[in-house]
């Protein structure tokens, strides 16, 4: 369960019929989703856990079948049925079930969240419990889409569980935006403008040409403001903007036979040789090499 999940104490009332249980997990780009049914067991996160351990992921728990109470941050809510809450593995945190439950838990990468809300947002929203209001809204599509994901039987490719695994924390984070007030309601609501930003930038991915200017005039913001909220994320626009291009660069590398010229103009690259020395700097090896083959990129 920690190589799932992470770190942490699990105990369950003693029975004659012992502690059933199944799990199972489905990839999805750098998230992982995980289907979970269990007789009811106590979980908790400790504080001498989280000093044992690295890991710094955000779990997005949401309950299909019973009920389960989320504790952290002194917050605690109950979640019922296509109900959903935060937990962040870096703070003491309990999941206490009311009896047999499913589940679906995404484990996304702290950074996910990061580039996307403040810190002060993420800690404000933990353990806040999110309704699907009876399976509509934002909030019932996004619990629909997370169990599809969770029990669909073939695994998704590798460009395809990059692009879901980009959806579904974007549309997670709107969701939140619209159903959570936080302390800092102006905080939430730069966190929906850096989503549309960044999906624009995404957008435009393969233009070399299309700047920030033009971004802030398709989204209707100043240049300036753009730039104030990227830095609450600890980033720049041209930064983040660089990281996506090679990340794409590196799904194209595993999931296509696109040669390496090719994937260089696709993510927006005009010379294949800036390409790969970026590329090499990113991931310490060059495009070639990082998908097996004997030459270099420059002579593909």
């Amino acid at each position: 369960m920690w190589s799932t999940f992470c770190e942490m104490d699990v105990s369950w009332p003693l029975s004659r019929n012992g502690f059933d249980a199944a799990i199972s997990v489905q990839p999805v780009g750098t998230l992982a989703v995980t289907h979970v049914r269990a007789d009811p067991h106590t979980v908790v996160r400790s504080p001498a856990m989280i000093a044992s351990d690295s890991d710094s992921d955000v779990f997005i728990c949401m309950i299909t079948k019973g009920s389960v109470q989320v504790e952290q941050s002194g917050r605690s809510a109950v979640l019922e049925r296509g109900a959903f809450a935060l937990l962040d593995s870096t703070i003491p945190f309990a999941h206490v079930p009311g009896s047999e439950f499913e589940q679906v838990v995404v484990r996304a990468p702290r950074d996910a969240f990061a580039s996307r809300m403040s810190e002060r947002v993420l800690s404000d929203i933990t353990a806040r419990g999110i309704s699907a209001g009876g399976g509509v809204g934002a909030a019932g599509v996004i619990s629909r889409l997370l169990l599809d994901i969770a029990t669909t039987k073939a695994p998704l490719s590798q460009m395809t569980g990059s692009v879901f695994a980009s959806s579904v924390v974007d549309m997670l984070v709107a969701t939140i935006g619209d159903v959570i007030v936080p302390t800092n309601r102006a905080e939430v609501a730069h966190a929906r403008d850096l989503i549309r930003v960044r999906q624009v930038l995404e957008h435009h991915l393969s233009d070399p040409d299309y700047s920030l200017s033009d971004v802030a005039t398709e989204v209707g913001m100043s240049v300036r403001y753009i730039h104030n909220l990227f830095s609450e994320t600890g980033a720049t626009p041209r930064a983040w903007l660089y990281r996506q291009r090679l990340d794409r660069a590196r799904v194209y590398l595993e999931s296509t036979p696109l040669t390496v010229a090719e994937i260089s103009i696709r993510v927006g690259f005009r010379d294949v040789s800036h390409f790969s020395r970026a590329f090499r700097t990113r991931f310490g090896v060059s495009p070639g090499r990082y998908r097996g083959a004997d030459q270099e990129p420059s002579h593909r």
